[in-house]
């Protein structure tokens, strides 16, 4: 997935989802995944409420916890990339 000015999102980066603040921890479209999220790698078991997660890109945010954002959907805004 992309920011709207194109630039990838990345695990670890620091974003504003939907007026949030969180960190990508999971890109499923890579099979990519923050230390401590790997077990959420898992692109055929039907999560609750329908659907898997194999495409976008996981936030766990501080408001609201973790949330699954896929293309097109909410609004993500890049705050600084992953701290090394």
């Amino acid at each position: 997935m992309q920011y709207a000015t194109g630039q990838t999102i990345k695990i670890g980066d620091e974003v504003i989802a939907d007026g949030m603040k969180g960190v990508v921890v999971c890109d499923f479209d890579n099979r990519k995944f923050a230390e401590g999220y790997e077990t959420l790698d898992m692109p055929t078991i039907e999560m609750l409420g329908g659907g898997t997660l194999s495409s976008g890109v996981m936030i766990e945010t501080v408001e609201a916890g973790m949330i699954h954002y896929v293309d097109g959907i909410g609004v993500i805004d890049f705050v600084q990339p992953a701290s090394r």
